[in-house]
């Protein structure tokens, strides 16, 4: 067997590391972007559709014949250009890198050679032999905890719960940076139950993990859905502040409150962003707080 999908790009940018959203590893740094078609889930309000599910969308013979004809890219050419953009790292996101796993672990391999840290954006939705192929490759991941029940899970995205958690907690004993995502859903996790299960998960693994909370939009085949309003978001984060977490930060609204990075010990702004720009920055090269020392969860300059 062969991945027909290998060496296709249908996205490609120089996005800032923040963007992943990593807030915790490089910050200020640019990121090499790249993605091919396909996903492993069929999320129902997915915002990267026309790449992700086009091809179960629409006539999949007429998919198949794009492949053969359109020009592929080889590893070697995308670590050239994320060298020449600049870029600190390449990230394998905006469908999911479990679809153009073998493409990836080839220019995963290179990217080291050439001084690139690697970066998976992703569902999380991997084997345990997956996950291990990576070790030693995969510098940071943001992993998405959709929701934390199997029937949400089946409805919405095609799969289930648990090997998400098993990967979360695999890649974290590699000593993968993690940082984990959860979209707000009326109707789905939008409950102070389910938000207190994803928070105490979290801190099972390990409380210093960074937990981006972000805004809902309706998006493909949920456009009949209700964007998250604000007091959801910030019920969310009380919740996972109440839960132990140290580091909570909130997507998909302009705040720059809920995007800025405290010292878990001093509480004084570590920090200040503004979008993906970074405003201040007391983090130490050794990345620990300015003010006071204490060591800071993440990879630093």
């Amino acid at each position: 067997m062969y991945s027909i999908n290998y060496g296709i790009i249908v996205a490609e940018s120089v996005d800032p590391i923040e963007k992943k959203p990593l807030f915790h590893f490089l910050p200020g740094s640019f990121s090499y972007s790249i993605a091919s078609p396909g996903c492993n889930f069929r999320c129902l309000g997915c915002q990267n559709a026309d790449i992700s599910q086009t091809y179960r969308d629409e006539n999949y013979d007429e998919f198949l014949n794009y492949f053969k004809n359109i020009k592929r890219t080889l590893p070697e050419e995308i670590i050239k250009k994320a060298l020449n953009a600049g870029a600190s790292s390449i990230s394998y996101t905006y469908t999911d890198p479990a679809v153009f796993f073998d493409y990836s672990l080839e220019t995963m391999r290179l990217a080291h050679k050439a001084g690139l840290k690697n970066i998976f954006v992703t569902n999380g939705y991997y084997t345990h032999e997956s996950a291990e192929a990576t070790e030693g490759l995969l510098d940071a991941a943001n992993i998405d905890i959709k929701f934390f029940k199997d029937e949400s899970y089946r409805r919405v995205c095609g799969g289930t719960l648990k090997p998400v958690l098993e990967s979360i907690k695999e890649f974290y004993a590699m000593g993968v940076h993690l940082e984990l995502t959860t979209l707000l859903i009326d109707d789905y996790n939008n409950n102070d139950e389910e938000i207190k299960s994803i928070a105490d998960f979290i801190n099972s693994v390990n409380k210093d993990i960074p937990w981006h909370i972000s805004r809902f939009f309706p998006l493909y085949k949920m456009k009949d859905g209700h964007i998250t309003n604000e007091k959801s978001l910030s019920n969310a984060y009380n919740i996972g502040k109440k839960a132990g977490l140290n580091y909570i930060y909130i997507g998909n609204i302009i705040s720059e409150k809920f995007e800025n990075t405290y010292c878990p010990s001093c509480k004084k702004l570590l920090i200040e962003r503004s979008g993906y720009n970074i405003i201040e920055d007391n983090i130490t090269s050794e990345g620990k707080c300015k003010f006071c020392g204490y060591k800071i969860f993440g990879v630093f300059k």
